[in-house]
């Protein structure tokens, strides 16, 4: 074969190659909303400074982001062992807190709806250590456990009087975990697909995240860091003990109002339970 047609050749094989590529499908980002059980019997008040009425069933939000970097989880939801054993594992706050949990809300059973094992977890982001939000931490030795370095030090020493909140067992496990302690802000992957975005007031060391989507945009995670969407509207903060910080709750309002409004997000709340009900869960998801 002449030199000029071989290199012709291999040119048109080059170029078949790169289309064949072109043509393969792109891994997208999606996130999938879940739930760990539920909370019960809650005053509005409790969440709502001023608000009046209770609410029924509040939901236990935990989030799992799929991009073609890796996988996240933002929470992990009550302590799988409180499903045995409720008091043994919370104490008085179980009944307090009115707590539901069945096998089908544990985190195995959960992640199974999408295909995915704990194992296959890259990524565990804690929105704040309280029992609610970091209570299976232990189930993902894998992951690397990125949570802010003031909440840590919140957890394991906690204030007078916030000490109920932080159950000392749910994160025994971390000495042995690969923990990645951050103060302030973090673009996780490097790329603005997902941020983490220090917002203290609940806690010292509360967080939040905002996970962008080809198709639905950002989406904002508040964890507890705003508990339903009433506190957000009308700028009304809980009670003490559900801020540890008046003034920096607030400005924290402030900061996800702006993103927000500035990006046009979608807000997902902790604990909204009307919120969570017009809000596709898992295996639904958004893209």
């Amino acid at each position: 074969m002449k030199p000029r047609k071989l290199k012709c050749l291999k040119l048109w094989a080059a170029g078949a190659a790169l289309s064949s590529l072109m043509a393969l499908p792109v891994a997208a980002q999606q996130l999938y909303v879940f739930t760990s059980g539920a909370l019960s019997g809650f005053s509005k008040a409790a969440f709502t400074a001023g608000a009046t009425g209770n609410y029924g069933d509040v939901p236990v939000s935990f989030y799992v982001y799929k991009s073609p970097k890796g996988i996240v989880m933002f929470d992990c939801g009550n302590n799988d062992k409180t499903i045995a054993d409720a008091t043994a594992w919370w104490g008085p706050l179980a009944k307090g807190f009115g707590l539901k949990m069945t096998k089908d809300d544990a985190i195995p059973a959960q992640l199974a709806k999408i295909g995915l094992k704990t194992s296959d977890i890259k990524y565990l982001v804690l929105g704040h250590m309280h029992l609610d939000h970091a209570g299976n931490i232990g189930q993902f030795p894998n992951a690397t456990v990125v949570v802010q370095d003031e909440e840590v030090n919140a957890a394991l020493t906690p204030d007078t009087g916030f000490s109920v909140y932080y159950i000392q067992g749910d994160f025994a496990d971390m000495k042995n975990q690969n923990v990645m302690r951050i103060k302030g802000d973090l673009d996780l992957f490097g790329d603005g697909s997902f941020r983490v975005l220090s917002a203290p007031g609940h806690t010292k060391g509360s967080q939040f995240a905002v996970a962008r989507l080809p198709k639905t945009g950002a989406v904002i995670l508040t964890s507890d860091v705003v508990y339903v969407k009433e506190n957000l509207d009308k700028n009304l903060i809980p009670p003490i003990p559900g801020v540890s910080n008046p003034i920096d709750a607030y400005k924290s309002y402030q900061r996800i109002r702006h993103i927000r409004d500035a990006e046009g997000a979608k807000i997902f709340y902790g604990h909204d339970p009307e919120i969570f009900k017009a809000t596709k869960q898992a295996p639904e998801f958004y893209d």
